[in-house]
């Protein structure tokens, strides 16, 4: 048969995966054997980064072909995780700036880099490092100031807030406005679903507030999503079932973003995002229900009456869909 993946000058994905494990074990070894040659020596750690990022850039100033992949992944990526991994041990005792200039050194690195796949590499490693500014200021890590936990949930709650109205935005193609992002949408798409996914694990279980806001937006995004595809009587048994699952999820910040999520998953038919949130709920649920303060008897009533609940939705779905 055809390999279509080598007539398109690409490399298949599985080998893709197998490269990009080679490169991250080039980049631990190096890493490891200058720790130990220059062991603790900070302005020759600056002096390495410095150096490596210059070189990754170097390397990733040509478009992607077969060969490309390979030097990317066993070149260009392992001297990015250098030069950062040389930055953070660097600036270990003053983690706040030293993230600061990781951002700044990867927005740097992709505005001079060329090649597509280190762009979408550096744009999801930006996106990692806004929410740990806070976090290294706010909870300590090489600072001087802890965080006070309804701090922390707000801000976990804005940045996945934000996090996902970035996501809702590139919905539509071309609604980023600037150019050079146009092509890095579905990067920015995976990138902002992860990373929202996680932060919400940090909001406290009892903030039923922001729970209720998600489940309030994926409301709305329901009935949107409805009144696109069914029309008739069985659009009041559409809400009726979307109030239901919606507000199934009020309760608990761990199932309301997800949930929000799947929704603009499935409005645009992104199968990755969508098997995310996806997952992501499914812990949300087994977590919800494993934290509850309550007998065991009494979640079994709980699950009996949950069952009973999915039922009801079920009947609702078939009215839908009938």
């Amino acid at each position: 048969m055809e390999n279509n993946n080598c007539k398109s000058g690409h490399l298949p994905w599985p080998l893709l995966v197998v490269v990009g494990f080679g490169g991250m074990i080039i980049a631990s070894s190096l890493v490891s054997l200058v720790a130990l040659v220059v062991q603790g020596h900070k302005p020759v750690y600056i002096v390495l980064a410095a150096i490596a990022l210059f070189l990754a850039i170097a390397v990733s100033q040509s478009d992607m072909d077969v060969r490309n992949d390979v030097s990317l992944l066993l070149v260009a990526f392992p001297l990015f995780i250098v030069g950062f991994a040389f930055g953070y041990i660097a600036g270990a005792n003053h983690m706040t700036l030293t993230l600061v200039l990781q951002l700044v050194a990867a927005v740097l690195s992709f505005a001079l880099s060329k090649n597509h796949s280190s762009r979408q590499l550096l744009i999801c490693y930006s996106l990692v490092l806004v929410p740990l500014i806070a976090f290294s200021y706010f909870d300590g890590f090489g600072s001087h100031h802890r965080a006070v936990p309804h701090i922390t949930d707000l801000w976990c709650f804005g940045v996945a807030l934000t996090y996902m109205g970035v996501f809702a935005a590139t919905i539509k193609n071309g609604r980023f406005y600037l150019a050079v992002f146009s092509d890095y949408e579905k990067t920015v798409r995976f990138a902002t679903a992860v990373i929202a996914s996680v932060l919400i694990s940090f909001v406290r279980h009892d903030s039923i507030v922001f729970a209720f806001f998600f489940a309030a937006i994926s409301f709305a995004f329901a009935c949107i999503l409805l009144r696109k595809y069914v029309a008739g009587d069985k659009l009041i048994a559409g809400y009726a079932l979307a109030l239901l699952c919606c507000a199934s999820t009020a309760m608990y910040p761990s199932m309301a973003l997800p949930f929000l999520g799947m929704l603009l998953s499935f409005w645009i038919f992104d199968y990755v995002c969508l098997a995310i949130f996806s997952i992501r709920f499914v812990c949300g649920v087994v977590m919800f229900y494993y934290d509850l303060d309550m007998l065991l008897i009494h979640k079994s009533y709980l699950l009996m009456a949950s069952g009973a609940l999915f039922l009801l939705m079920f009947y609702f779905i078939k009215r839908v869909t009938k």
